[in-house]
């Protein structure tokens, strides 16, 4: 690999340094990887005996060094590598990479990648993204400075100004709850489809408050954004200064990720089939 520049010239990544060697890389590549499959592996085997020796005491003291890791220092994310490899006995990439027949099956794989791109000449690079923890859409602290920037944004589709805007907290793409024929493709429920497999969080941007959306249900959550009492301003009645409340937008985003749209109470109890807006 390190012989050929097409890796160079087609693969891009904004998450990896350029002077990073090619061992590096493939550490910090399959890390959250590795994480996973200690998350899995703890899963399955919480109550077996473990296959290795004293693995229950080195995956607990792994998931305590890993909690308290910072994950901006270099040097601590390899030792963590270093751990995993370790503890699933997985050969050094040292080894790997010296393996001849998987430089070949690599080499063997750039030439075809190298084929498809010289022969239908696209013009486009792969971009090389780590996985990362779910995470809704970051939102401004001041509600203002969200509403100012949306309201008055027009539909995609149709081009006129949504009456009840309504923005995707999965991809920052502005819906409406209400159907409406001139523009399907931003409604929410067909939002949902196309974005979140039939799952959408919506802000309903002049009310405040979040839209749930499950395939054809519908159910309220609670505004992310309370005055300095602490209080919602549902649709903006006493035009009270809103901000970001940091513990209520976690506690949506956990819901969400954990997929508790259809095990959660106080969302089930307010569940309708079609626009509760209406």
């Amino acid at each position: 690999m390190a012989e050929s520049r097409f890796p160079d010239k087609y693969f891009v990544s904004n998450h990896m340094d350029s002077s990073y060697s090619i061992r590096s890389a493939i550490q910090r590549f399959t890390f959250p990887y590795l994480r996973r499959c200690l998350l899995l592996w703890k899963l399955v085997n919480s109550s077996t005996p473990a296959p290795f020796s004293d693995m229950n005491r080195e995956l607990d003291a792994t998931f305590q060094a890993m909690d308290n890791m910072d994950e901006s220092s270099d040097v601590l994310e390899l030792r963590g590598v270093q751990e995993l490899e370790k503890m699933f006995k997985i050969p050094s990439v040292d080894i790997v990479l010296k393996d001849q027949n998987i430089r070949h099956l690599v080499q063997r794989w750039f030439h075809h990648l190298f084929k498809e791109f010289e022969l239908n000449r696209f013009k486009w690079v792969v971009h090389c993204t780590r996985a990362s923890p779910f995470k809704l859409m970051e939102l401004p602290h001041v509600y203002q400075d969200l509403l100012r920037r949306y309201i008055k944004q027009r539909c995609p589709d149709c081009n006129s100004v949504l009456e009840e805007p309504a923005l995707c907290l999965l991809c920052g793409r502005l819906c409406s709850p209400t159907w409406k024929p001139c523009c399907r493709e931003s409604g929410c429920q067909a939002h949902s489809t196309a974005c979140g497999a039939g799952t959408g969080v919506f802000l309903m941007i002049r009310r405040t408050t979040i839209l749930l959306q499950r395939s054809a249900r519908q159910a309220p959550w609670p505004s992310p954004y309370l005055d300095a009492f602490g209080e919602e301003d549902i649709e903006m009645h006493r035009g009270k200064p809103l901000y970001l409340n940091e513990e209520r937008y976690a506690a949506l985003n956990y819901m969400v990720a954990s997929h508790g749209f259809d095990r959660s109470s106080k969302v089930l109890r307010q569940t309708t089939l079609g626009a509760f807006l209406l």
